[in-house]
């Protein structure tokens, strides 16, 4: 059970961090505006895939008319023998020869998550997942699946959310699971990279009400990682706002949600670099019930966008290499309800996507690598 120290929620300022040189219709004008990376599009190969979020950077690349992003988010699980092990390594095996037959780095998300459950972090560590988790990856070698192609897995996602099964596992128990699952990764993979992933904001482990985070230290998680396994470290935050007619604080401002300073402490703790921000903005929220639904119109989204820029900023200049992660899937008709996508049906016609085509344009100028999540 983690036992979060309260800390004050900060209510900010109306500056906007990381704000614009210039605006939407100015950028159109000067012609930066489309070059949301260095790079031509590739939609042309990305459009035949067969895999959605490929596809869907090709809608991006189309209407950018450069590269939008290197790299890919994607999720997976863990088998529970070794059938299902061979099986979903035959499956990840063609997504990763997709990927790189077009170009795309992928983050894989692997969630302790299994046909049996969630997967319970102090029985991980025990090593009776092991056998299951090493017959995946000497299957996905022997498909013919190189150190190369295996671009950054992140296991253990967000361990300090109440998603998992960890009700009576330590903040330490997260670091020798991580530790386990990489090492397994390095025997048959040596080059792939290994990352991890917390959410800025921890929750005691039975409380889902998403406003009683606690903007903690997260070295309690990553004080026991093996740095030489951990290439980067992933913090994660959203923006927040309760439904229509509900009384409670709006968390808009990155300088809050994202928190450069708890990501910089676990990343020095840990002794890398490189830095990635898990992050997005919400054009519709609580779709599923339209007396609760709020909406979020483009511009305000961008304003979003300019703190989280600002907070990658701060982390760049202080001496990290930074990849922000876009979520951007529309999620409305899931239990979530929430449209984090950037554009319409005809997304070549989408003043949202104007506003996600600018940021873009702004992580280039400001060396920042842009990542997707794509679905």
């Amino acid at each position: 059970m983690i036992i979060p120290i309260v800390v004050v929620y900060q209510a900010f300022g109306s500056g906007q961090v990381g704000t614009p040189t210039t605006n939407t219709s100015e950028a159109q004008a000067n012609g930066n505006f489309f070059a949301c990376g260095d790079g031509p599009s590739r939609t042309e190969t990305l459009s035949q895939s067969e895999y959605s979020s490929l596809r869907k950077l090709g809608e991006v690349e189309a209407s950018c008319g450069t590269v939008a992003a290197k790299n890919l988010m994607i999720f997976t699980s863990m088998p529970k023998d070794t059938p299902s092990a061979k099986k979903m390594a035959g499956e990840m095996k063609n997504q990763l020869l997709n990927f790189q037959k077009n170009g795309v780095k992928p983050i894989v998300v692997v969630e302790p998550d299994s046909a049996w459950g969630l997967v319970d972090f102090t029985e991980f560590n025990t090593g009776f997942w092991n056998p299951w988790i090493k017959a995946y990856f000497d299957e996905l070698k022997a498909l013919g699946v190189t150190d190369e192609m295996m671009g950054t897995w992140v296991p253990f996602p967000e361990a300090n959310l109440p998603l998992w099964n960890h009700q009576n596992a330590r903040p330490s128990d997260f670091s020798k699971a991580v530790n386990r699952y990489l090492r397994t990764i390095k025997i048959v993979f040596p080059e792939a990279n290994g990352g991890v992933l917390l959410n800025s904001a921890t929750y005691e482990t039975d409380d889902f009400d998403w406003s009683d985070g606690y903007y903690i230290s997260l070295a309690p998680f990553v004080d026991g990682l093996d740095g030489s396994l951990v290439d980067t470290f992933g913090i994660q935050g959203f923006p927040w706002m309760p439904s229509a007619g509900e009384a409670g604080r709006e968390i808009f401002d990155g300088r809050e949600f994202i928190n450069n300073p708890l990501a910089i402490e676990a990343a020095e703790k840990i002794g890398t670099k490189n830095i990635w921000i898990n992050t997005g903005t919400f054009a519709t929220k609580y779709a599923g019930a339209s007396a609760e639904q709020v909406f979020m119109p483009a511009q305000k989204r961008q304003e979003i966008l300019n703190t989280i820029l600002g907070e990658a900023v701060v982390i760049k200049e202080s001496g990290y290499n930074v990849t922000i992660n876009i979520f951007a899937e529309d999620k409305s008709s899931t239990p979530e309800a929430t449209d984090w996508s950037y554009w319409a049906s005809d997304y070549t016609n989408s003043e949202h996507l104007s506003v996600l085509k600018s940021f873009l344009n702004k992580l280039r100028e400001s060396k920042i690598e842009s990542s997707f999540f794509l679905r």
